[in-house]
Protein backbone atom coordinates (compact mmCIF):
# COMPACT_ATOMS: atom_id res chain seq x y z
CA UNK A 1 0.00 0.00 0.00
CA UNK A 2 1.37 3.43 -0.92
CA UNK A 3 2.28 5.65 1.99
CA UNK A 4 0.04 8.66 2.43
CA UNK A 5 2.11 11.82 3.08
CA UNK A 6 1.67 13.21 6.57
CA UNK A 7 -0.48 16.32 6.76
CA UNK A 8 0.24 19.15 9.15
CA UNK A 9 -1.84 19.58 12.26
CA UNK A 10 -3.99 22.74 12.43
CA UNK A 11 -2.20 23.69 15.66
CA UNK A 12 1.19 23.47 13.96
CA UNK A 13 0.93 26.01 11.18
CA UNK A 14 3.74 27.18 8.93
CA UNK A 15 5.16 29.47 11.66
CA UNK A 16 5.37 26.75 14.33
CA UNK A 17 8.78 25.41 13.29
CA UNK A 18 11.55 28.06 13.31
CA UNK A 19 13.21 26.42 10.31
CA UNK A 20 10.18 27.34 8.20
CA UNK A 21 11.35 30.95 8.01
CA UNK A 22 14.99 30.80 9.18
CA UNK A 23 15.96 28.34 6.43
CA UNK A 24 14.77 30.32 3.36
CA UNK A 25 16.24 33.52 4.79
CA UNK A 26 19.56 31.77 5.41
CA UNK A 27 19.52 30.26 1.91
CA UNK A 28 18.87 33.64 0.28
CA UNK A 29 21.57 35.29 2.37
CA UNK A 30 24.09 32.59 1.49
CA UNK A 31 23.19 32.91 -2.19
CA UNK A 32 23.74 36.67 -2.15
CA UNK A 33 26.64 37.17 0.21
CA UNK A 34 29.14 34.71 -1.32
CA UNK A 35 29.19 36.02 -4.92
CA UNK A 36 28.90 39.62 -3.71
CA UNK A 37 31.97 39.16 -1.54
CA UNK A 38 33.98 37.39 -4.25
CA UNK A 39 33.07 39.88 -6.97
CA UNK A 40 33.71 42.78 -4.62
CA UNK A 41 37.18 41.57 -3.67
CA UNK A 42 37.98 40.97 -7.35
CA UNK A 43 36.97 44.53 -8.18
CA UNK A 44 34.18 43.36 -10.48
CA UNK A 45 31.30 44.72 -8.40
CA UNK A 46 30.85 47.38 -5.72
CA UNK A 47 30.52 45.78 -2.29
CA UNK A 48 29.95 47.13 1.23
CA UNK A 49 32.95 47.55 3.59
CA UNK A 50 32.19 44.32 5.42
CA UNK A 51 32.82 42.28 2.27
CA UNK A 52 36.05 43.94 1.12
CA UNK A 53 38.28 41.29 2.68
CA UNK A 54 38.50 37.53 2.95
CA UNK A 55 38.02 37.80 6.71
CA UNK A 56 34.78 39.76 6.22
CA UNK A 57 33.63 37.08 3.80
CA UNK A 58 34.45 34.41 6.39
CA UNK A 59 32.62 36.32 9.13
CA UNK A 60 29.38 36.48 7.21
CA UNK A 61 29.54 32.88 6.01
CA UNK A 62 30.22 31.59 9.54
CA UNK A 63 28.39 33.97 11.87
CA UNK A 64 25.77 35.15 9.39
CA UNK A 65 24.78 32.30 7.08
CA UNK A 66 25.83 29.25 9.11
CA UNK A 67 24.44 30.47 12.44
CA UNK A 68 21.12 31.29 10.79
CA UNK A 69 20.89 27.63 9.73
CA UNK A 70 21.90 26.55 13.25
CA UNK A 71 19.15 28.76 14.68
CA UNK A 72 16.52 27.30 12.37
CA UNK A 73 17.52 23.75 13.26
CA UNK A 74 18.11 24.03 17.01
CA UNK A 75 15.47 26.50 18.22
CA UNK A 76 12.53 24.79 19.88
CA UNK A 77 9.27 24.62 17.90
CA UNK A 78 6.61 27.05 19.02
CA UNK A 79 9.02 29.74 20.26
CA UNK A 80 7.47 32.35 17.97
CA UNK A 81 8.21 35.50 19.97
CA UNK A 82 11.77 34.65 21.01
CA UNK A 83 12.62 33.37 17.54
CA UNK A 84 11.23 36.52 15.88
CA UNK A 85 13.27 38.78 18.19
CA UNK A 86 16.39 36.72 17.50
CA UNK A 87 15.75 37.01 13.77
CA UNK A 88 15.46 40.78 14.10
CA UNK A 89 18.79 40.86 15.97
CA UNK A 90 20.33 38.73 13.21
CA UNK A 91 19.08 41.07 10.47
CA UNK A 92 20.33 44.20 12.27
CA UNK A 93 23.68 42.50 12.96
CA UNK A 94 24.10 41.66 9.29
CA UNK A 95 23.35 45.24 8.26
CA UNK A 96 25.73 46.69 10.85
CA UNK A 97 28.61 44.42 9.89
CA UNK A 98 28.18 44.95 6.15
CA UNK A 99 28.16 48.75 6.49
CA UNK A 100 30.60 49.25 9.38
CA UNK A 101 32.37 45.98 10.32
CA UNK A 102 34.73 47.57 12.85
CA UNK A 103 32.09 49.70 14.60
CA UNK A 104 30.75 49.34 18.12
CA UNK A 105 27.31 48.95 16.58
CA UNK A 106 28.46 45.83 14.71
CA UNK A 107 30.04 44.46 17.90
CA UNK A 108 26.94 45.13 19.96
CA UNK A 109 24.38 43.78 17.50
CA UNK A 110 26.39 40.69 16.58
CA UNK A 111 27.01 40.12 20.28
CA UNK A 112 23.29 40.46 20.95
CA UNK A 113 22.46 37.89 18.27
CA UNK A 114 24.99 35.23 19.29
CA UNK A 115 24.24 35.71 22.99
CA UNK A 116 20.52 35.35 22.30
CA UNK A 117 21.12 32.21 20.25
CA UNK A 118 23.24 30.67 23.01
CA UNK A 119 20.68 31.56 25.70
CA UNK A 120 17.82 30.04 23.69
CA UNK A 121 19.61 26.87 22.57
CA UNK A 122 22.17 25.95 25.24
CA UNK A 123 19.81 25.32 28.21
CA UNK A 124 17.83 22.70 26.28
CA UNK A 125 20.94 20.66 25.50
CA UNK A 126 22.55 21.20 28.92
CA UNK A 127 19.59 19.38 30.45
CA UNK A 128 20.29 16.30 28.30
CA UNK A 129 21.22 13.14 30.19
CA UNK A 130 24.05 12.17 27.83
CA UNK A 131 27.33 14.07 27.74
CA UNK A 132 27.49 13.91 23.93
CA UNK A 133 24.15 15.71 23.66
CA UNK A 134 25.34 18.39 26.06
CA UNK A 135 28.27 19.06 23.73
CA UNK A 136 25.90 20.93 21.41
CA UNK A 137 25.40 23.57 24.11
CA UNK A 138 29.14 24.01 24.58
CA UNK A 139 29.73 24.23 20.83
CA UNK A 140 27.03 26.89 20.39
CA UNK A 141 28.45 28.86 23.33
CA UNK A 142 31.92 28.48 21.80
CA UNK A 143 30.65 29.86 18.49
CA UNK A 144 29.11 32.82 20.33
CA UNK A 145 32.43 33.49 22.05
CA UNK A 146 34.26 33.18 18.72
CA UNK A 147 31.92 35.73 17.12
CA UNK A 148 32.63 38.20 19.92
CA UNK A 149 36.37 37.50 19.75
CA UNK A 150 36.35 38.28 16.03
CA UNK A 151 35.16 41.82 16.77
CA UNK A 152 37.54 42.29 19.69
CA UNK A 153 40.65 41.00 17.88
CA UNK A 154 43.10 43.69 16.89
CA UNK A 155 45.66 41.86 14.75
CA UNK A 156 45.27 39.91 11.50
CA UNK A 157 46.88 36.87 13.12
CA UNK A 158 44.30 36.91 15.90
CA UNK A 159 41.48 37.19 13.36
CA UNK A 160 42.78 34.19 11.42
CA UNK A 161 43.03 32.18 14.66
CA UNK A 162 39.44 33.05 15.59
CA UNK A 163 38.22 32.14 12.10
CA UNK A 164 40.01 28.77 12.16
CA UNK A 165 38.61 28.08 15.64
CA UNK A 166 35.07 28.93 14.50
CA UNK A 167 35.33 26.66 11.44
CA UNK A 168 36.46 23.74 13.61
CA UNK A 169 33.67 24.42 16.10
CA UNK A 170 31.15 24.34 13.27
CA UNK A 171 32.71 21.12 11.99
CA UNK A 172 32.14 19.58 15.43
CA UNK A 173 28.50 20.61 15.30
CA UNK A 174 28.16 19.19 11.78
CA UNK A 175 29.76 15.93 12.91
CA UNK A 176 27.37 15.55 15.83
CA UNK A 177 24.15 16.74 14.20
CA UNK A 178 24.89 15.03 10.90
CA UNK A 179 25.65 11.79 12.68
CA UNK A 180 22.46 11.92 14.73
CA UNK A 181 20.44 12.37 11.52
CA UNK A 182 22.34 9.78 9.50
CA UNK A 183 22.69 6.98 12.06
CA UNK A 184 18.98 6.15 12.53
CA UNK A 185 18.10 6.97 8.92
CA UNK A 186 20.79 4.68 7.48
CA UNK A 187 20.02 1.94 10.01
CA UNK A 188 16.31 2.09 9.20
CA UNK A 189 16.94 1.92 5.47
CA UNK A 190 19.40 -0.98 5.75
CA UNK A 191 16.96 -2.87 7.96
CA UNK A 192 14.55 -2.99 5.00
CA UNK A 193 17.27 -4.40 2.72
CA UNK A 194 19.13 -6.87 4.91
CA UNK A 195 19.92 -7.72 8.54
CA UNK A 196 19.80 -4.87 11.09
CA UNK A 197 22.85 -2.64 11.33
CA UNK A 198 25.07 -3.54 14.30
CA UNK A 199 26.87 -0.20 14.73
CA UNK A 200 24.37 2.67 14.66
CA UNK A 201 25.08 5.73 16.84
CA UNK A 202 28.43 4.33 18.09
CA UNK A 203 28.39 6.48 21.26
CA UNK A 204 31.90 5.60 22.47
CA UNK A 205 33.45 6.50 19.15
CA UNK A 206 31.32 9.64 18.98
CA UNK A 207 32.38 10.84 22.43
CA UNK A 208 36.03 10.00 21.73
CA UNK A 209 35.97 11.97 18.48
CA UNK A 210 34.25 14.95 20.12
CA UNK A 211 36.93 14.96 22.83
CA UNK A 212 39.70 14.82 20.21
CA UNK A 213 38.12 17.73 18.38
CA UNK A 214 37.67 19.71 21.60
CA UNK A 215 41.35 19.35 22.52
CA UNK A 216 42.34 20.29 18.96
CA UNK A 217 40.11 23.38 19.00
CA UNK A 218 41.58 24.56 22.31
CA UNK A 219 45.08 24.03 20.89
CA UNK A 220 44.22 26.08 17.78
CA UNK A 221 42.67 28.85 19.88
CA UNK A 222 45.99 29.43 21.69
CA UNK A 223 47.54 30.56 18.41
CA UNK A 224 50.90 29.02 19.30
CA UNK A 225 52.66 27.36 16.30
CA UNK A 226 53.54 24.18 18.21
CA UNK A 227 49.98 23.87 19.51
CA UNK A 228 48.64 24.31 15.97
CA UNK A 229 50.82 21.41 14.82
CA UNK A 230 49.45 19.31 17.65
CA UNK A 231 45.94 20.26 16.57
CA UNK A 232 46.83 19.10 13.06
CA UNK A 233 47.76 15.66 14.39
CA UNK A 234 44.50 15.51 16.35
CA UNK A 235 42.49 16.40 13.24
CA UNK A 236 44.15 13.54 11.37
CA UNK A 237 43.16 11.26 14.24
CA UNK A 238 39.58 12.56 14.00
CA UNK A 239 39.68 11.75 10.30
CA UNK A 240 40.46 8.11 10.97
CA UNK A 241 37.77 7.80 13.65
CA UNK A 242 35.15 9.36 11.37
CA UNK A 243 36.12 6.98 8.57
CA UNK A 244 35.59 4.03 10.90
CA UNK A 245 32.16 5.36 11.81
CA UNK A 246 30.96 5.90 8.26
CA UNK A 247 32.27 2.50 7.08
CA UNK A 248 30.44 0.80 9.96
CA UNK A 249 27.22 2.42 8.66
CA UNK A 250 27.69 0.41 5.43
CA UNK A 251 26.71 3.54 3.51
CA UNK A 252 26.90 1.78 0.14
CA UNK A 253 23.47 0.29 0.81
CA UNK A 254 21.96 3.80 0.57
CA UNK A 255 22.51 4.19 -3.18
CA UNK A 256 18.75 4.39 -3.82
CA UNK A 257 18.03 7.13 -1.25
CA UNK A 258 18.91 10.62 -2.61
CA UNK A 259 18.58 12.33 0.78
CA UNK A 260 20.93 9.89 2.51
CA UNK A 261 23.43 10.03 -0.35
CA UNK A 262 23.52 13.82 -0.09
CA UNK A 263 24.00 13.69 3.69
CA UNK A 264 26.74 11.07 3.35
CA UNK A 265 28.45 13.23 0.74
CA UNK A 266 28.51 16.12 3.20
CA UNK A 267 29.87 13.84 5.91
CA UNK A 268 32.64 12.68 3.57
CA UNK A 269 33.48 16.32 2.80
CA UNK A 270 33.85 16.85 6.54
CA UNK A 271 36.34 13.99 6.72
CA UNK A 272 38.27 15.33 3.71
CA UNK A 273 38.30 18.78 5.30
CA UNK A 274 39.75 17.49 8.56
CA UNK A 275 42.39 15.55 6.66
CA UNK A 276 43.48 18.52 4.51
CA UNK A 277 43.35 21.02 7.36
CA UNK A 278 45.13 18.66 9.74
CA UNK A 279 47.86 18.01 7.19
CA UNK A 280 48.35 21.73 6.55
CA UNK A 281 48.60 22.55 10.27
CA UNK A 282 50.93 19.64 10.97
CA UNK A 283 53.31 20.80 8.22
CA UNK A 284 53.12 24.42 9.33
CA UNK A 285 51.32 25.57 6.18
CA UNK A 286 48.42 27.99 5.89
CA UNK A 287 45.12 26.07 6.17
CA UNK A 288 43.04 28.67 4.28
CA UNK A 289 42.60 26.62 1.10
CA UNK A 290 42.12 23.36 3.01
CA UNK A 291 39.41 24.94 5.16
CA UNK A 292 37.21 25.35 2.09
CA UNK A 293 36.72 21.58 2.12
CA UNK A 294 34.93 22.14 5.44
CA UNK A 295 33.14 25.38 4.54
CA UNK A 296 32.34 25.14 0.82
CA UNK A 297 32.24 21.32 0.89
CA UNK A 298 30.85 20.06 4.20
CA UNK A 299 29.04 23.19 5.41
CA UNK A 300 27.54 23.86 1.99
CA UNK A 301 26.42 20.30 1.34
CA UNK A 302 25.15 19.51 4.83
CA UNK A 303 23.27 22.77 5.39
CA UNK A 304 21.67 22.47 1.95
CA UNK A 305 20.61 18.88 2.52
CA UNK A 306 19.46 19.32 6.12
CA UNK A 307 17.34 22.36 5.27
CA UNK A 308 15.76 20.68 2.24
CA UNK A 309 15.27 17.29 3.91
CA UNK A 310 13.84 18.71 7.14
CA UNK A 311 11.33 20.95 5.41
CA UNK A 312 10.33 18.35 2.81
CA UNK A 313 9.59 15.81 5.53
CA UNK A 314 7.62 18.27 7.64
CA UNK A 315 5.64 19.72 4.74
CA UNK A 316 4.86 16.70 2.54
CA UNK A 317 5.76 13.77 4.80
CA UNK A 318 8.39 12.32 2.44
CA UNK A 319 12.03 13.44 2.50
CA UNK A 320 12.50 12.17 -1.07
CA UNK A 321 9.32 13.60 -2.58
CA UNK A 322 11.53 15.87 -4.73
CA UNK A 323 14.49 13.53 -5.01
CA UNK A 324 15.98 15.43 -7.95
CA UNK A 325 16.55 18.46 -5.70
CA UNK A 326 19.36 16.67 -3.85
CA UNK A 327 21.46 17.03 -7.00
CA UNK A 328 22.24 20.45 -5.57
CA UNK A 329 24.55 18.73 -3.09
CA UNK A 330 26.62 17.41 -6.01
CA UNK A 331 26.87 20.89 -7.55
CA UNK A 332 28.04 22.26 -4.21
CA UNK A 333 30.69 19.54 -4.19
CA UNK A 334 31.82 20.68 -7.64
CA UNK A 335 31.95 24.26 -6.35
CA UNK A 336 34.15 23.12 -3.44
CA UNK A 337 36.51 21.26 -5.78
CA UNK A 338 36.80 24.32 -8.03
CA UNK A 339 37.55 26.54 -5.03
CA UNK A 340 40.16 24.19 -3.58
CA UNK A 341 41.86 23.60 -6.92
CA UNK A 342 42.77 27.25 -7.55
CA UNK A 343 42.65 30.82 -6.27
CA UNK A 344 42.43 32.69 -9.56
CA UNK A 345 39.55 35.06 -10.18
CA UNK A 346 38.05 32.57 -12.64
CA UNK A 347 38.08 29.79 -10.03
CA UNK A 348 36.53 32.02 -7.38
CA UNK A 349 33.82 33.36 -9.67
CA UNK A 350 32.88 29.91 -10.99
CA UNK A 351 32.74 28.39 -7.49
CA UNK A 352 30.63 31.24 -6.12
CA UNK A 353 28.31 31.13 -9.15
CA UNK A 354 27.64 27.43 -8.62
CA UNK A 355 27.06 27.96 -4.89
CA UNK A 356 24.74 30.92 -5.47
CA UNK A 357 22.68 29.14 -8.13
CA UNK A 358 22.11 26.13 -5.90
CA UNK A 359 21.06 28.24 -2.92
CA UNK A 360 18.71 30.42 -4.97
CA UNK A 361 16.96 27.24 -6.12
CA UNK A 362 16.92 25.98 -2.51
CA UNK A 363 15.31 29.20 -1.28
CA UNK A 364 12.62 28.83 -3.94
CA UNK A 365 11.97 25.21 -2.97
CA UNK A 366 11.75 26.07 0.73
CA UNK A 367 9.24 28.85 0.07
CA UNK A 368 7.20 26.52 -2.15
CA UNK A 369 7.18 23.86 0.59
CA UNK A 370 6.14 26.47 3.16
CA UNK A 371 3.21 27.53 0.98
CA UNK A 372 2.27 23.89 0.37
CA UNK A 373 2.11 23.27 4.11
CA UNK A 374 0.06 26.43 4.66
CA UNK A 375 -2.42 25.38 1.96
CA UNK A 376 -2.67 21.88 3.43
CA UNK A 377 -3.29 23.35 6.88
CA UNK A 378 -6.06 25.62 5.63
CA UNK A 379 -7.66 22.72 3.75
CA UNK A 380 -7.64 20.56 6.89
CA UNK A 381 -9.14 23.30 9.06
CA UNK A 382 -11.92 23.90 6.53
Amino acid sequence: MARVPARPSPSKGPWYFPGAYWFPIAALYGAIILPWSVLGQAGLLAAPPGLHSGLGHAHEMLFGFALAVVAGYTLKPGTHGASALLLLAWLLARLAFLLAPASRMALGLNGLFVAGLALLVAPTYLRASKWSNRSVAFIVMGLALAALSFHLARQSRELHTVTLTAVLLLSSLMFFMGGRILAPAVAGHIRTRRAPLVHVVQPRLEVTLLCVLAIGIVAVATGAPLMRQGAGALLLGATLLALVRIVRWQFWWCHDQPDLLALLTGYLWLIVGWALTGGALLLGHSPITALHAITAGALGTLTYTVMLRTRMFRCVGDANRLGWAYAGALLLGVAAIVRISGTSTAHLVLASALWSTVYVVLAGLLLWLWQAKARAGRGRVS
